[in-house]
């Protein structure tokens, strides 16, 4: 009899609306144009026609645009592809996290670092690393990140699912050196600086990485109200505007490897409290933005990375959290999303939590079981059942449901349906607790390594950085 209709959300931007919104970007890129410092991409751009350069200003005719859009390559993991690979992302580089024992806030360790790692592996989880240890010298954070995500995970740092910051050329050079020990993904990425504008060191970073046949991408960060318009539309427009001037740059230079725009921050507009002057993810305004975006994504064939996963909650699994999680999640999954950013980040990004992460894969789990397809079947229909039990039987002992009931019904982990006696007497935990013990386990139990033999590689690469005196004097 086929499949029960899957739920969905209807509504947003029309075809129209955005065909607008494209040729506004177009018409951005072609006559206002981007703000490039650095004379060697300069010098490059100047040999093509279609480029216009008024000072350190570039404009862009929009067939460049239209060429870099269709030249663009997404090279999603095999786990990322398919409508039921449901993927969540666990990070980034956060400073600050709760103690696993003490529970207080705290500055992150590289130890912290290693035990989030393979959480993260353990939960299946992909990404950016998601702490930067404070406890090593700053020119080398970058490096212990990618070498620790190396060695205890299959995900971490190893596909476009990692918004891959470089500090600078010679922390580059090492991750990179460091990726092709491992048989890593690396790629350079560059963030534009609201309102189209770059950072000249990353700038740097693209220019001496164009002879290797990296991959690099597009993105940007407006903020509505801040480095953007207010209205959540206009920032958006920015958005696309910034990103096909940056992405048609990139087509031009680095024409040994492909481009792409970032899924994870791209036609993207961050909602801003201006009373508070935060962040507010999780608010309304961001699932209002994100739902705009999927649409978007779906206009120009980007996979969809959706940061449903961000709370501006200030403790694992308060009311505030899971509310914005669930929220979020669930619409963005009815839209069609299926991957899923920024589990384990509190406080708009402030801190981590390792604990969030596992309630935010539980909450996942929830929304996946909530919406996944069903069978409409003579199966599941079950006439000849309902005809079997006299009336006033019962079902409770009938084959069908010893054979049935653990896969008709979920059964959460954390979210558990005994009822308040029986809570009583399993020691009345919190959420926390059960999320704190689930992360220690995991942790405990964790037995992923990466070969010998390229560990011992990555030390030797370690070891040569920690010498290096140019890599120490950039920080100084």
């Amino acid at each position: 009899m086929g499949k029960i209709e899957d739920y969905r959300l209807v509504g947003g931007l029309s075809k129209e609306q955005m065909d607008l919104m494209h040729e506004k970007s177009l018409w951005l890129v072609e006559n206002e144009g981007i703000h490039i410092p650095h004379e060697g991409i300069l010098k490059l751009l100047s040999n093509y026609d279609g480029v216009k350069i008024e000072g350190k200003t570039v404009k862009f005719k929009p067939e460049l645009v239209l060429d870099a859009l269709k030249k663009v390559k997404f090279p999603l993991p095999d786990y990322a592809k398919g409508p039921d690979n449901w993927v969540i992302s666990a990070g980034a580089h956060q400073t600050k996290i709760f103690d696993l024992e003490t529970r207080v806030l705290r500055e992150a360790k590289l130890s912290d670092l290693v035990d989030m790692i393979k959480l993260g592996d353990a939960l299946d989880t992909v990404g950016s690393a998601p702490l930067v240890p404070l406890d090593v010298p700053p020119y080398l954070a970058e490096i212990y990140i990618h070498k620790t995500a190396y060695e205890y995970s299959r995900f971490r740092a190893n596909d476009m699912f990692e918004h891959d910051p470089r500090p600078t050329i010679e922390a580059a050079n090492y991750i990179y050196e460091m990726s092709k020990a491992a048989n890593k993904w690396f790629a350079i990425g560059l963030y534009m600086i609201s309102p189209r504008s770059f950072d000249r060191k990353e700038l740097d970073i693209v220019y001496k990485f164009l002879d290797r046949g990296v991959p690099m991408w597009a993105g940007t960060l407006p903020i509505a109200g801040v480095n953007a318009p207010i209205t959540m539309i206009g920032a958006m427009i920015q958005s696309m505007f910034e990103t096909f001037g940056c992405l048609a740059m990139l087509n031009l230079i680095n024409t040994k490897s492909y481009n792409y725009i970032q899924i994870i921050d791209s036609f993207i507009a961050h909602p801003f409290d201006m009373k508070y002057s935060t962040f507010t993810y999780g608010s309304a305004e961001d699932i209002q933005g994100a739902l705009y975006k999927i649409s978007l994504h779906k206009y120009y064939g980007i996979p969809m990375s959706i940061k449903s996963l961000l709370t501006n909650g200030k403790e694992p699994g308060d009311a505030q959290s899971a509310f914005e999680i669930a929220a979020f999640t669930l619409a963005a999954a009815l839209a069609g999303a299926r991957i899923f950013r920024c589990a384990g980040l509190m406080s708009s990004g402030e801190t981590y939590s390792g604990e969030q992460v596992v309630i935010a894969k539980e909450i996942v789990q929830y929304i996946k079981n909530l919406i996944k397809s069903r069978e409409f079947s003579d199966e599941k229909l079950m006439v000849d059942e309902i005809a079997a039990v006299g009336a006033g039987q019962s079902f409770i002992g009938r084959k069908s449901t010893m054979d049935l009931f653990r896969t008709e019904y979920w059964q959460p982990e954390l979210f558990g349906h005994t009822n308040l006696g029986q809570w009583q007497e399993m020691g009345s935990r919190s959420l926390w607790d059960y999320a704190n013990a689930k992360v220690k386990k995991l942790i405990k139990e964790h037995d992923y390594q990466i070969d010998p033999e390229i560990k011992k590689e990555l030390d030797r690469i370690l070891e040569t950085a920690k010498k290096d005196g140019k890599l120490m004097s950039v920080y100084n």
